[in-house]
């Protein structure tokens, strides 16, 4: 249990450390809403379902419109059950999906955002630029207790764009899902 407070006190530190450094080539910078742990207690998991690998919520087919995935995906970033994938079109650029909490939490911390509907789920629409890099999120609601939530951003780019492009990875990352 005190591993587990340690570890909880310290990501967030490595979260706003990584925030202030320079981007490393191929490694995604910290995304737009990532910035906290999940706030969920062992009886609301944000894991992803033992069936279900994040990674496999986006294929390459899914990221060839910024040039496809730049090697291997990356498990567990920028949290437990989420995988980030960087994309070959620019330094720094990534795409992930994974499972997180309700939406309801997410409003809480990201005030700026705005709702919207993705395939019928209500969802919660976040961006933030930083450092040149357009980040978008969306935690769509998954049930109760657990969101979808998928993060693309980009160098350059302007939210609306980076927004469109994001409804399209979390479309694709929701028919993965099997039907609940």
């Amino acid at each position: 249990m005190t591993v587990v407070r340690r570890c909880a006190l310290m990501v967030p530190m490595m979260l706003l450390f990584t925030a202030c450094a320079e981007p490393v080539t191929g490694e995604p910078v910290p995304a737009a809403g990532f910035r906290d742990e999940p706030t969920t207690s062992a009886s609301t998991p944000t894991a992803s379902p033992p069936e279900i690998d994040p990674c496999a919520l986006l294929a390459p087919e899914d990221l060839a419109p910024f040039g496809g995935p730049a090697g291997h995906p990356h498990p567990d970033q920028p949290f437990p059950g989420a995988c980030t994938h960087p994309l070959t079109n620019g330094p720094a650029n990534a795409a992930a999906a994974g499972f997180y909490d309700p939406v309801a939490a997410v409003t809480e911390r990201q005030p700026g955002g705005a709702a919207v509907d993705v395939e019928g789920r209500p969802a919660w629409l976040y961006c933030e630029l930083v450092d040149a890099h357009q980040t978008c999120t969306a935690a769509t609601s998954l049930g109760p207790d657990r969101s979808l939530l998928t993060m693309l951003t980009l160098r350059d780019a302007s939210a609306a764009d980076t927004a469109d492009h994001l409804f399209g990875l979390t479309t694709a990352a929701l028919r993965r899902l099997s039907p609940a």
